[in-house]
């Protein structure tokens, strides 16, 4: 019995021997597991944030981008208001670089009429000579189209041209059409007749032949009278109905009335100021160019401040009746 106990509890220490060996390796086998299971955690929280830096390193590219593209359509919008202050500013464009192209009607002296040499081209006059010095004190070249009077506002309506100066009346319905400059002249209509006339006044017209310049201030004035009338085209070929004794009267503007009767021997005129109010001629610009309009603003109050305008109007009054 000692014997078989002596065995028994040798084989018994025997087994817990290997028991603590299995467990003390199953301890070492353990720990490295969780070694690894806390490295596995921590390569995986690495991961978690290398990705959300990732991730805020694209937030912050995209908002870079954004403010880039901000930037640059601030930049763009800048420049749209810059681009459009200097419209509303107004750099003065024509329709020929550096050329200033005036529409006139040459069938007004002294205002504007052809000659051998004129100050453009072969167009003089008062109007001539404000347009060219209009044009050089603004460091461009005077150009001019002749056309019917009546056919000037449609010309510059349509770009034709860049200003209309004609001896032009500023009235109502023209302001409709086109923008004046400040006004350069003041003239008046009166009336052409024979020396042996009984027209005394405008009232006297009412049984007359009456002649007209087309599209002149006359016209419009006798128009307004409600009197009949013949138009004509030009200034020299209604006077030439009167000499010929083909009317009894031409109404037209003072200054070139002045002409035609020192040219033809037995003409007078005959003022009415009751029937004739006095009448300003300025520059006539399309509808809504205030760039060009200051310019020719500048220009014409400058040469009126400086007696310039007034020298012109007795320059060429005193040489064409002096022809």
């Amino acid at each position: 019995m000692k014997k078989a106990t002596k065995a028994a509890a040798l084989i018994l220490a025997m087994a817990m021997a290997v028991s603590t060996l299995t467990a003390c390796g199953g301890e070492k086998d353990a720990a490295p597991d969780a070694a690894n299971t806390e490295a596995a955690g921590a390569e995986a929280d690495a991961s978690e944030e290398n990705a959300a830096e990732d991730t805020d390193a694209a937030a912050d590219t995209d908002a870079a981008a954004e403010d880039a593209a901000a930037d640059a359509a601030g930049g763009e919008a800048a420049a749209g208001e810059e681009e459009a202050g200097a419209e509303a500013a107004g750099a003065v464009t024509t329709k020929t670089e550096g050329v200033l192209t005036f529409g006139t009607n040459a069938e007004f002296p002294p205002f504007e009429f052809v000659a051998g040499t004129g100050v453009i081209d072969q167009y003089d006059g008062i109007d001539m000579a404000i347009a060219k010095q209009i044009a050089e004190d603004n460091g461009m070249t005077a150009a001019i189209e002749n056309m019917e009077f009546d056919s000037l506002l449609v010309a510059l309506q349509n770009g034709q041209i860049d200003a209309a100066i004609a001896a032009m009346t500023v009235t109502e319905d023209r302001k409709e059409a086109v923008d004046f400059s400040v006004p350069y002249y003041t003239a008046t209509q009166v009336m052409i007749v024979k020396e042996d006339s009984d027209i005394a006044a405008a009232a006297d017209m009412a049984d007359k032949k009456i002649c007209v310049v087309q599209g002149y201030t006359g016209e419009i004035c006798v128009n307004d009278m409600g009197y009949s009338y013949e138009a004509f085209k030009k200034g020299t070929e209604a006077v030439l109905e009167l000499v010929n004794g083909k009317c009894d009267v031409v109404v037209i503007d003072s200054a070139t009335a002045q002409k035609y009767v020192d040219d033809n021997e037995g003409l007078k005129i005959v003022e009415d100021a009751s029937a004739f109010e006095s009448e300003e001629y300025a520059v006539a610009v399309q509808k809504g160019n205030t760039a060009l309009l200051d310019m020719i603003n500048k220009a014409i109050e400058a040469k009126l401040a400086d007696g310039t305008i007034s020298d012109l109007g007795v320059q060429y009054t005193e040489a064409v009746t002096a022809e």
